[in-house]
């Protein structure tokens, strides 16, 4: 669930995203704290004769695409008005141009850092020494896509992840890879792997003080530098997972993440968003709300997304 800030955590959050970026980010924020919808911002921009699609600067917010043309630059110094920030504050957070098409060009990804992507990171550091590995073991492999299908029933219970992953060696002779994940149902047990497929599951471990859980996964070939593979798992969950939301960790150099939530037509809900968080400091903001229509589907897709915290959240009253 998407909960709301206060308006002075807010305002600290625009200030700190207004003054380091990145640019979506402060956008996004300007946007929450301004209260105003997407059809109202298009609504103002088209009374001082700008025309900017609702789908544009949903892509600016959610930070697929950036204004690059003329015409789009003086766009956003309207909105710079109309959200009441500093002139040039949001233009000024504009990088180069995105590069087109596919990926070009060889970037280097750096580590996640655990204090800024988890919470209570004193559990990850913890459940990672039982399988002898540290935050920077995680960056031997990148996960370039990642395809996830998650399934609730009609009791609103996280049942089981379906998941597809396009790993590439990050150095030579990667042998396993680590897939670190975090319940916050007390008492209630962890999920079963089932129908691996490009591995095979190693040893499992948990920190049940903060609810950490790592699978270790030992990948059918070694991978030389360079080198990619498909890897796919099932998490099938017990019941008692009543997490109103998903979550996953990007990396730079990700290139797409695609979340399909399917809900029971017993109980689907009445809203349903994507999110993103540019780290766990950082506020949750809705990206964009998700519509689940006739076959109770909600399906969420990213290309080169913005490293941080991504996911789907739904809400039952």
């Amino acid at each position: 669930m998407n909960q709301q800030q206060p308006p002075e955590e807010l305002r600290r959050s625009l200030d700190e995203a207004l003054a380091a970026g990145p640019f979506s980010v402060a956008l996004r924020l300007a946007i929450q704290v301004g209260g105003l919808s997407l059809d109202r911002l298009q609504h103002r921009l088209r009374e001082q004769g700008i025309s900017v699609s609702r789908t544009a600067l949903s892509y600016w917010q959610s930070g697929r695409t950036q204004p690059e043309r003329a015409e789009s630059i003086r766009a956003l110094r309207a909105l710079e008005q109309v959200l009441d920030v500093p002139a040039g504050s949001l233009v000024g957070l504009l990088g180069p141009p995105r590069p087109r098409g596919r990926w070009t060009g060889h970037h280097v990804p750096r580590p996640t850092r655990p204090d800024r992507s988890w919470a209570r990171p004193e559990g990850l550091l913890r459940v990672l020494a039982q399988v002898e590995a540290a935050p920077e073991t995680m960056a031997h492999l990148l996960q370039r896509r990642r395809s996830t299908l998650v399934r609730l029933d009609a009791h609103r219970q996280i049942r089981s992840v379906f998941m597809q992953v396009v790993l590439e060696a990050q150095r030579p002779h990667v042998h396993r890879a680590l897939m670190v994940h975090h319940f916050h149902m007390a008492g209630v047990p962890g999920p079963a792997i089932e129908q691996p497929r490009g591995w095979r599951p190693g040893r499992v471990r948990s920190d049940p003080e903060t609810g950490f859980e790592v699978h270790e996964m030992i990948l059918d070939r070694i991978l030389p530098q360079g080198a990619t593979a498909v890897t796919e798992y099932t998490l099938a969950f017990p019941p008692g997972h009543l997490d109103p939301h998903t979550a996953h960790r990007v990396v730079p150099g990700t290139r797409e993440l695609t979340i399909e939530v399917v809900f029971d037509p017993a109980a689907l809900p009445p809203l349903c968003r994507g999110f993103y968080q540019p780290s766990i400091a950082h506020p949750r903001t809705a990206t964009e709300e998700l519509l689940t229509g006739g076959t109770g589907t909600a399906a969420y897709t990213l290309f080169d997304p913005e490293p941080g915290i991504h996911g789907v959240a739904w809400e039952w009253n």
